[in-house]
């Protein structure tokens, strides 16, 4: 019986590790840029007092409203990439993921994908995933980019969401913007 649990348990170890979310794999990893916002923050975000004048700050705030969990991993490191690009490719054929879009400029690639939500404007899950950055001119703290991985998820509005990668300044925000015009 021992014989069999520990065979089971090395069978089912490569399939467990792959499982592991690629955000909690890398956040303590030095070549990583890795950032996390829970829904506390959302909430803490959502309760400050917007002026009824201004509509776009109306907007922003309920679209902050609706996200549950925003996190994002930036990468140099080669390998890493090619995790992470593993990493997605696994999600994206072991769950409900469709295509949304996808950019290619020079050797940069960006994808959207989304978990369908409530209505055609809504979406469950965001991933935006960039690849082959190290040509652009964008770095971060001294560090060239080659892989973008950020993660939306709540009941997302695809339209007002472009507008908060837009405000972050996030690579890929302009493409996303022309993403969420495209659905509807």
């Amino acid at each position: 019986m021992k014989k069999i649990l520990v065979l089971t348990l090395m069978v089912l170890a490569p399939v467990i590790i792959n499982a592991q979310d690629i955000f909690e794999k890398y956040e303590d990893n030095d070549k990583v840029t890795f950032v996390a916002m829970q829904p506390k923050m959302f909430q803490m975000l959502g309760k400050m007092s917007v002026s009824s004048d201004d509509p776009e700050a109306k907007e922003f705030f309920e679209l902050v409203n609706s996200i549950t969990s925003f996190k994002v991993i930036t990468t140099e490191d080669a390998a890493i990439s090619k995790d992470v690009d593993k990493w997605v490719t696994n999600r994206l054929s072991s769950s409900s993921f469709e295509e949304l879009m996808r950019v290619r400029d020079g050797s940069s690639n960006v994808k959207f994908y989304v978990k369908e939500g409530k209505d055609s404007d809504h979406v469950k899950e965001l991933l935006m995933f960039v690849t082959g950055l190290k040509d652009k001119d964008i770095d971060i703290d001294g560090r060239k980019l080659e892989t973008v991985l950020l993660s939306l998820t709540g009941d997302i509005n695809l339209r007002s969401v472009s507008k908060l990668t837009e405000k972050m300044d996030l690579p890929g925000g302009d493409q996303l913007g022309k993403a969420s015009k495209k659905v509807n």
